[in-house]
Formats: structure tokens, C-alpha cells, sequence
């Protein structure tokens, strides 16, 4: 180009021509094409990146390698889950993500698959390692997403009978509520070979839900590097896994159903498969077990495992023992014995000592100082415990017994475990002492597995069993019947003579009053039946009664909280004849708070015999309580200074007794210093406050002298209290 030419094209003004370029469709398709392939390049080795890491993604060509094939590990197939008689196989879809786990020696998935084939009706299992015929019945994508036909080919399965033990489960069908019951235990001390043993352990867990009549569905393990093992089963109720430590000697097992049978009853059955000794031929520490039962979800239906049982045994983790006695259900209530040792009140390792009669350690030589505690639970209530056997059955009958001037006939209302009946049987002046307890199938069990509640065998001329010693005398009746038929006003005045003789002591060990039942209901809201225990009693009879946890200091007046039954039978009690009602509590008896109990007199006598000092009680004891074989004092925990202690009423029932409305009388004047009187007709018959400021040393005539000095005149005094301090 010349540069005159350059210079007419650079003038200004000059016009410039557009740029225009042709792009063959060719070209569009061919880069269209190109940047598709190179989006999906990038996402490809994104994706291999995130999943298998920088470094296996750089290597990804070469997985096939020696280096990254993994080698085959002689394994045996795993058992089969087995399918119980009566039971169908449900329809259910099957679907799996493996993940290339390098520390996991070898992994396995092993399902029950019902065939398509409904004709036969057959069961099948399937399993995702290779068949004999060298077919795998699950196919995986390269991802790992594992999808199993239905009706695939693969060996029949095992369908197994129910047996009879008392396993959890029962195969009927019931409701799945969302709610369920969560078994986790612990093991520890157990074989290192069994615990890194695939097979054994997966038949154990085989084993174990067939046995607890569930249905497993699948369940995958993986053995892992360098050594444990971990399983997981899917249920038709929910699940069922576990993992091993067998370098520890540990394994963790958790068990979940929804189904309504319970787990507690699979325990030893999972403590027989998987609590296996370590064979090493040295002297080893047997398999121990820590394990917690809970109730999960939301259940309409209250359940006894959630009571005092469940509080108190089941959900505590931190047991060094807790085994299950034995448990029954009666025609008329569920029973269930517990032995336990809380490391925070007994010692494990004393107790392990306690059994080794080779030694002469004092454990071994005073094996009864170190046994569990032993508890007892009626409808998941607890009602007894070994501990407290001697503290709350002493406090229950003595205070009445020596209230009395020579009691000789002594009735008892309930009593199944015996052992208000050893107390009664244990005075030189009983001639018959009468219980009437509606569970004859409780007695028994009392007899059995509780034979310390029941034996007579250390009382001097008495029995091994206390229901054999010649004085005694038991009803398998319901007791509100049977004294409405003998003692109600109706058979009194229908019959020319009594059916029964009466009573000089009436003792009611029966339900608590706090229990929400109906039977509690009879038992302390029925004023015609607390009318014809009345009628029962002998003019100075004693009538004594256990009434439930003690009240709180804080707490809301008896008439309208969960104590309403106690307050009732305290104003029937003032309605019907009773002249004097104490109440009183002993703080030993190990139900987790004091216990409380009262006593209704008909006469005075009885009234000043209540009152007498320690000294007085303590030679009554010498006088009137049968000697024993062994020498051993009779009375475990009753004396004349804790009879003393029972004389006042707690605090708490004063202060709770003072919140009702209105205000009784004596709390406006003893402790408001009103100037109110307090006539003989308004004073009550259970008044906490004028029992607890008696007229004895310290009592409430040196409180009149206190305030009468402070200026308060003696003719504002209540007319009750000049009665008793002039």
C-alpha cells in the first residue's frame, strides 16, 4: 500500500467499512461438541477427586494394578438370616452404598429375599458374595450403588420352629406404635479369637434374633485392620448391630424393636452367644455385663418398665451387676426380682472376693455382708428389697405390737412375701396370727426365690417356713370380702354369733396409696371397708398401716395432691371410732425416700403405751420377743430409742398438714401465736401439731410457759392445751 494512499484512509471524516465473518456449520457443531466433552471431562475427575481423594484420582488408570486390587481373603460364607414358622417375609426393597473402605479387611451383605414364584412359596437368601455357581445375585454400578432383584437365585432357606423359652418376642402380630424398647449391653472379659471371628460372630447374631423370635431382613459386616469386626442387621421391628475390640476382651451389642414383646428376656440369651471366656488357659475373669433397657418414642399404653423398675434397674447403665431373678405374671399382678450391686453403695470386686471359699479373706468368711441387693417389684412398683426387709417390716409391726397390752390374735392384709408374718410370729403371746392375701401364687414365689422374707427357721419352736409354723394361718382370699363377710355391720347384726374372733392388731401391707390402681382405690377411699376393719379390732385394738413415700417439706396439702388417699383414710379414721392417730416414718427401709406408716387406737390404755421411754420399750423387747437358735439378736432394727424417734410425727406432715385450707386451728395458734382457742370439739383427732408438741419434756406445756412470759394470757390458751399442762 502507498502512503498516499494510508493517508486517504486515515483522513478524517473518512468512512469505515463493517467486519464480516463467515462461520461454517460445521464449525458450530464441531465446538458445540467439544465443550460438551470437555464439561463432562472436568465433572468426571471432579467427582473421582471428592470420592476417592487427589491421590487415588491421579492414579485412577492404573486401579487394576497389582497394588490396588485387593486380595482375596479365604472367607466362609456367612450364615443365613432363618425364617420362624408362622412368620411371611415382607415385601421390601433392598438398596445399598458401598464405599471402598481401605481399612476394612473384607466386607459382606448377606439378605432374605422371598421368591416371585408364589406357587412354592419358597424363602430365599441372597448374598453379595459369589454364589457356587460363581454368579453374584446383587449387582453394584461402578459407584458402588447396590440394587438386589427380587426373586433372584440363591439357596433356600433355613425355616426354623419357635421354641418355648421365655425369649423376648412373640410372633404375633401387633401394632407398630412409634415407640419402641432399646437393649444396649457391654461385655467385657471375652475371648480376642471369638470377638475377631466374622463368622462366629455373625451367627451369634443369627442366632440370638432367631432365638428372640424377630425377623432379619439383611445385615452387612465388615472385618476390619488389624483386627475387630463390625455388624449391623436390619429388622422387620428395627435393628440389631455390634462392634469388637478383641485386643480389650470388649463388645458393644445394641438391640432395637418396636415390636410389643420386651427385650429384657433376650439377655441371656445374647450373654450365652456373645459372652464367651477367654480360652487362654490361665485363670481369666469371667465375662462381665453392663447393659440399660429403655422405653423410646411415644406410647399411649403406660407400661410397668417405666415405673420404679425402669428407674430404678433397667435404664441405669453403671451397674457392676444387675440380673434378673425371675419375673412372673399371676392371675392378679406382674412380679419381678431383681439382684443389683450400685457401685456408688456396694463393691463389685468384695462381693467377687465374698464367693471364693478357697480364700479366707473376711469377704469369703462373711459372704452375707456383701451379697447384691436384692429387690422385688409388683407391677414395676417397688415394694421390698433385701436391705430394707428388716428396717420397713420392724417398723411396720413392733410400734403397734408393743402398743398393746398382750396381743394374742393378729391380723394381717396382704403380707405375700412373708415377711410381716415373721416379724408377728417372733412375740411369745401370739396364738394365731391370720393373713389373707388374695396371690396364693405370690406366697409361692415369695417361697422360692425369696426364702430370707419367710423363714422362721432361726425363731425358737417356729418353722423353716413361717406359713408351717402351727400358729400361723393364711386365706388365699380377697381380704375386703373376707372381712365385710365376717365383720361388716350387716354380718354382725344378720349372725347370732361372731364368724371370727376379733383382733387385738390389724396390720395392712397391702398396695401403696399412691398407687394409681384400682385396688388402691378399695383399699384407702372405701370407707365402709376401714369400718369393718374397725369393727374387727378388740376394744383397745390397734390398727397400723403403711402409707407410701413420706411427705415433702414443700409440698402441696395431702387433700389435693398425689397423697389424697392418705389424707382420706385419716378423716375416716377420726369418723369411725378411733380415738388416737399417730403417724411416723423410717428412713432405712431403701425405697429411695423415709416411709411412712400410721396407727389408729380405740382406746387410752394403748394411747399412754405408745408413749413409754427407751428403757421401758427395751425391756418389753427381753420380755416378749421369742429367743433365736443362732443366739442373734431377734429384732434387726427396731429398739426402744428408735420407737422413741417414732413418737413424733416428721415436720414435713406438720408443715404440709398446716397449708390446708383452711388453716386448722392449732397451726393458727402454735405457730402464728394467735390468740385463737381451740375448743375440745375442734380439735382433731389427726392433728400433727398437738402430736408433735406433747405434753412431754420439751413439749408443749414448756412452749406455753415460754410464750405465757412474753406476755400471752393464760385464758387465751386453747381449752385442749390447758387441759393437758395444768
Amino acid at each position: 500500500m502507498s502512503r498516499e494512499t494510508s493517508e486517504q484512509e486515515q483522513a478524517p471524516g473518512a468512512v469505515s467499512q463493517p467486519y464480516i465473518v463467515r462461520v461454517s456449520r460445521t464449525f458450530i457443531y464441531i465446538s458445540l461438541l467439544t465443550s460438551i466433552l470437555l464439561a463432562f471431562t472436568i465433572g468426571r475427575a471432579a467427582r473421582i477427586i471428592l470420592m476417592k481423594g487427589p491421590r487415588r484420582a491421579l492414579l485412577a488408570p492404573h486401579d487394576t494394578s497389582a497394588m490396588f486390587v485387593r486380595p482375596e481373603h479365604a472367607r466362609p460364607s456367612l450364615p443365613h438370616p432363618q425364617l420362624i414358622v408362622g412368620k411371611e417375609v415382607p415385601r421390601t426393597l433392598y438398596t445399598a452404598k458401598n464405599f471402598d473402605t481401605a481399612m476394612g479387611a473384607s466386607t459382606a451383605s448377606v439378605y432374605l429375599e422371598k421368591s416371585v414364584d408364589s406357587a412354592s412359596n419358597s424363602v430365599k437368601v441372597s448374598n453379595d458374595q459369589k454364589s457356587d455357581d460363581g454368579k453374584s445375585f446383587c449387582k453394584a454400578d461402578q459407584g458402588g450403588d447396590k440394587t438386589c432383584s427380587r426373586g433372584g437365585s440363591g439357596n433356600s432357606v433355613d425355616i426354623i420352629a419357635p421354641n418355648n423359652s421365655d425369649a423376648a418376642l412373640s410372633g404375633e402380630e401387633a401394632p407398630h406404635l412409634p415407640a419402641g424398647q432399646h437393649l444396649l449391653v457391654d461385655i467385657k472379659n471375652v475371648d480376642g479369637t471369638f470377638l475377631n471371628s466374622e463368622l462366629r460372630l455373625a451367627q451369634a447374631m443369627v442366632d440370638v434374633v432367631n432365638q428372640s423370635k424377630l425377623t432379619l431382613l439383611s445385615y452387612h459386616c465388615h472385618k476390619l485392620i488389624p483386627m475387630g469386626v463390625s455388624c449391623v442387621g436390619v429388622l422387620l421391628e428395627s435393628h440389631i448391630s455390634f462392634h469388637t475390640w478383641p485386643e480389650e476382651g470388649v463388645i458393644t451389642l445394641d438391640l432395637f424393636t418396636c415390636g410389643s414383646g420386651e427385650l429384657v428376656p433376650v439377655l441371656p440369651i445374647i450373654e450365652e452367644l456373645f459372652a464367651i471366656p477367654i480360652e487362654d488357659g490361665n485363670a481369666a475373669d469371667p465375662p462381665q455385663l453392663l447393659w440399660s433397657h429403655k422405653l423410646r418414642g411415644f406410647n399411649p399404653e403406660p407400661s410397668v418398665l417405666g415405673d420404679d423398675l425402669g428407674q430404678f434397674v433397667l435404664e441405669r447403665s453403671q451397674m457392676d451387676l444387675k440380673v434378673e431373678v425371675a419375673s412372673t405374671k399371676t392371675k392378679f399382678q406382674r412380679i419381678d426380682i431383681y439382684d443389683s450391686i450400685d457401685s456408688s453403695a456396694r463393691d463389685y470386686l468384695s462381693y467377687m472376693k465374698s464367693l471364693d471359699s478357697k480364700h479366707t479373706s473376711y469377704e469369703s468368711l462373711h459372704p452375707e455382708l456383701f451379697l447384691p441387693e436384692r429387690e422385688v417389684y409388683l407391677d414395676g412398683v417397688l415394694q421390698s428389697t433385701r436391705y430394707g426387709n428388716e428396717p420397713y417390716h420392724e417398723a411396720l409391726v413392733h410400734p403397734s405390737m408393743f402398743s398393746h397390752p398382750n396381743p394374742k390374735r393378729v391380723g394381717i392384709i396382704g403380707g405375700g412375701e412373708g415377711a410381716t408374718l415373721r416379724e408377728v410370729l417372733k412375740h411369745k403371746s401370739i396364738e394365731v396370727a391370720t393373713m389373707i392375701e388374695i396371690d396364693e401364687e405370690m406366697v409361692s414365689f415369695s417361697r422360692k426365690h425369696l426364702p430370707d422374707w419367710n423363714t422362721c427357721s432361726d425363731i425358737k419352736g417356729s418353722a423353716e417356713w413361717c406359713g408351717d409354723d402351727t400358729r400361723a394361718r393364711i386365706f388365699y382370699e380377697d381380704g375386703v370380702a373376707w372381712f365385710h363377710d365376717r365383720f361388716s355391720d350387716e354380718a354382725l347384726s344378720a349372725s347370732n354369733g361372731l364368724k371370727e374372733e376379733r383382733f387385738d392388731v390389724l396390720i395392712m401391707d397391702a398396695l401403696d396409696p399412691q398407687d394409681n390402681v384400682p385396688f388402691a382405690d378399695i383399699l384407702y377411699t372405701n370407707e365402709g371397708f376401714i369400718k369393718t376393719l374397725c369393727n374387727a379390732l378388740t376394744d383397745n385394738g390397734i390398727i397400723i398401716m403403711q402409707l407410701g413415700e413420706s411427705a415433702e417439706n414443700l409440698g402441696p396439702p395431702e387433700e389435693i395432691s398425689r397423697n389424697s388417699k392418705r389424707s382420706f383414710v385419716m378423716h375416716v379414721f377420726e369418723r369411725i371410732g378411733f380415738t388416737n392417730v399417730h403417724v411416723y416414718e423410717e428412713g432405712n427401709c431403701h425405697f429411695r425416700g423415709p416411709w411412712s406408716y400410721a396407727v389408729a387406737m380405740k382406746s387410752n390404755e394403748t394411747e399412754s403405751l405408745w408413749y413409754r421411754s427407751s428403757a421401758e420399750i427395751d425391756v418389753e423387747v427381753r420380755k416378749r420377743i421369742l429367743p433365736t437358735v443362732s443366739g442373734k439378736p431377734a429384732l434387726k432394727n427396731f429398739d426402744g430409742t428408735l420407737m422413741e424417734s417414732y413418737q413424733n410425727p416428721p415436720k414435713s406432715f406438720e408443715l404440709v398438714y398446716c397449708r390446708a385450707t383452711p388453716v386448722p386451728d392449732s397451726c393458727k395458734y402454735l405457730l402464728g401465736h394467735d390468740k385463737i382457742a381451740i375448743t375440745p370439739e375442734g380439735r382433731k383427732l389427726y392433728d400433727p401439731i398437738i402430736d408433735r408438741h406433747s405434753p412431754r419434756e420439751g413439749g408443749i406445756c414448756d412452749y406455753v410457759s415460754y410464750v405465757m412470759k412474753r406476755g400471752h394470757r393464760y385464758d387465751s390458751l386453747p381449752q385442749e392445751v390447758k387441759m393437758m399442762c395444768n
